[in-house]
């Protein structure tokens, strides 16, 4: 379901949404987007975006990742719970997330088919020092280096 532009401004001025953010691991690989959108543009970033209501956290998760990717992927496990703050969203106004992140392995075919939401996409194999503070410590948390 999709929420009117006007109405979603809105709630993001008011409200932190709630998120789901998927590392999508490939053997000793794992995958980032490069956002298209604020916030976060231009940055590498985890596949994910925000919960539709009555959505189950898995069903959000896989819904993401199939829009944004079209991969076919394994849930493992919840890494994790944290929020990001970003000054500028899509809006120009301030937007608030709280993020549930899962760790989730490529099922099948590792083709990537990316949606408008980002520009490019690479698999890693080590973090950057440059990444963004969020993207680092969900990164280790689950082991890369």
């Amino acid at each position: 379901m999709s929420i009117p532009q006007k109405l979603y401004k809105k709630i993001q001025e008011l409200i932190p949404i709630a998120c789901v953010d998927i590392i999508i691991k490939k053997g000793e690989k794992f995958l980032l987007v490069k956002r298209k959108n604020k916030p976060a543009k231009g940055q590498w970033f985890f596949v994910g975006g925000r919960i539709m209501k009555g959505e189950l956290l898995e069903e959000a998760a896989f819904r993401k990742v199939k829009e944004e990717t079209g991969l076919d992927i394994i849930l493992k496990k919840i890494i994790g719970v944290d929020q990001t703050i970003f000054k500028k969203g899509p809006f120009d106004n301030g937007v608030h997330t709280i993020n549930i992140v899962f760790l989730a392995e490529v099922k099948g075919k590792d083709e990537v088919n990316l949606d408008s939401q980002s520009v490019d996409y690479k698999w890693f194999r080590q973090i950057d020092n440059n990444w963004h503070p969020y993207i680092r410590k969900f990164l280790k948390l689950t082991g890369f280096k």
